[in-house]
């Protein structure tokens, strides 16, 4: 468990513009298309090309649900927001007026679209009704950089100012009102089930909690962690990405700022943005820069799979409509979509909490396929392989001996990690636990 600081502030009054807003109908589509599938992965991934390439997806939200449902996404290399509707697999473009570099995107309780224009020259939020106007609101600090932005507990929508820090808060009518943030670069904000705004600092080690009148908290993590997505997840918490590049890892804080990470196991893994999975599930599920989707559950088990390539860059990810989670990948131009249930190699059914030194345990797997198991322990950035085994399809149990001598990076809390060893013809998902070594 990480160890917490807080420090408390009054409000500050907030800067106050008046709602400007420059306003024009939404682009009537300067492209349209049918999605079609332009590469698989495993057999749980699709890829959907954008009809434009070049467009650069970037971070996506879902609207609706079911046949009418859509999933909305900014376009940064095509300045544009646009559509994708799974159960017409169409994509439009919604607006390119005043839209330049777009960032963040959410989509309000009244089916408003609203989405952050991150360029110099723009600077501003942007608004979509469900009649398709389209408008922007300037912010009032010249280049603040917005990113982040999400609905309030108060029906407000609240954003990030990167270059500024500071968060804003604009009324649907489009009156900003602007708050110092008490973290240096404020990336992601996301509200709480505590009713507060959560946001964290991308270039610090801190996540800020502001209240709906501009009072805040500020809970510090450890000196190393690289803050990344953020969302609320199925247990009522908070639960971000930390992308250092040795042990990227998923954490979770909690509404009285008691934080934990799980190590996703693969250095240099760039997790990137972080979403609730399908209702029920109890599991969160997260786009990675090598090209892996990861998944964790509320628990804390952390698991891996091989979705896309690492230059695709997958980056904002969301459950959609159809109850498929999807992601958006920039280096080539698509949405890929993946189902919540993906073929794995093999699942730790039980596995020990703690495991000393010189003594043997047993890891009950459940394999998907007959072949080699490897599990080994992954602490401080380095790896060491406990076991190579092979398996049998189902249930099978996993012999791992915990040698005598061992560095100082592998004790303590570190992670135990389970996939196919090299030359096995099965998936190479991989799954990750942490785990006490004494």
């Amino acid at each position: 468990m990480n160890h917490r600081s807080i420090l408390s502030a009054a409000a500050t009054a907030g800067v106050v513009a008046a709602a400007v807003a420059i306003a024009g109908p939404a682009s009537a589509g300067i492209t349209s298309g049918t999605c079609t599938p332009a590469q698989l992965g495993n057999a749980s991934v699709s890829t959907y090309a954008i009809p434009t390439f070049g467009n650069d997806p970037f971070l996506v939200a879902s609207a609706g649900s079911g046949a009418t449902g859509s999933l909305v996404f900014t376009a940064r290399g095509g300045n544009s927001v646009q559509r994708c509707t799974p159960a017409g697999n169409t994509f439009s473009v919604l607006t390119t007026t005043n839209v330049q570099s777009p960032q963040g995107i959410t989509v309000a309780a009244d089916g408003t679209t609203w989405f952050t224009n991150g360029g110099q020259a723009a600077n501003s939020i942007g608004k979509i009704a469900t009649d398709g106007t389209a408008a922007t609101y300037p912010i009032p600090t010249a280049n603040a950089n917005p990113w982040g932005i999400t609905q309030g507990s108060d029906g407000n929508m609240w954003f990030t100012e990167y270059n500024a820090s500071k968060v804003g808060r604009i009324t649907p009518a489009g009156v900003i009102t602007e708050f110092p943030s008490p973290v240096q670069t404020p990336l992601q904000i996301v509200s709480g089930s505590d009713g507060r705004l959560w946001t964290g600092d991308f270039e610090g080690s801190s996540i800020a909690a502001t209240s709906t009148s501009g009072a805040f908290q500020i809970y510090d993590l450890d000196s190393d962690v690289q803050l990344n997505g953020m969302t609320v997840g199925p247990d009522g918490n908070v639960w971000f990405l930390d992308r250092k590049y040795s042990n990227p890892a998923v954490g979770m804080i909690t509404s009285l700022g008691i934080s934990m990470e799980f190590p996703i196991g693969v250095a240099n893994a760039r997790p990137a943005q972080i979403a609730p999975g399908p209702a029920g599930s109890n599991t969160l599920w997260f786009t990675q820069g090598n090209g892996n989707i990861g998944k964790v559950t509320t628990a804390g088990v952390v698991t891996s799979y091989p979705a896309t390539s690492m230059q695709a860059s997958p980056n904002g990810i969301v459950t959609g409509p159809d109850g498929a989670l999807w992601f958006t990948e920039g280096g080539c131009s698509a949405l890929g979509r993946i189902t919540t249930s993906p073929r794995v190699f093999g699942t730790m059914n039980s596995r020990p909490s703690t495991m000393r030194r010189g003594r043997t345990y047993t890891i009950k797997a459940n394999l998907s396929a007959r072949g080699k198991v490897q599990v080994r322990i992954v602490g401080n950035g380095k790896s060491r392989v406990l076991v190579n085994a092979t398996g049998k399809k189902g249930v099978t149990n996993v012999k791992v001996t915990v040698p005598k001598s061992l560095p100082k990076a592998f004790l303590g809390k570190v992670t135990l990690v389970m996939n196919s060893s090299p030359g096995s013809t099965a998936n190479k998902a991989a799954q990750t636990a942490p785990v006490t070594v004494k």
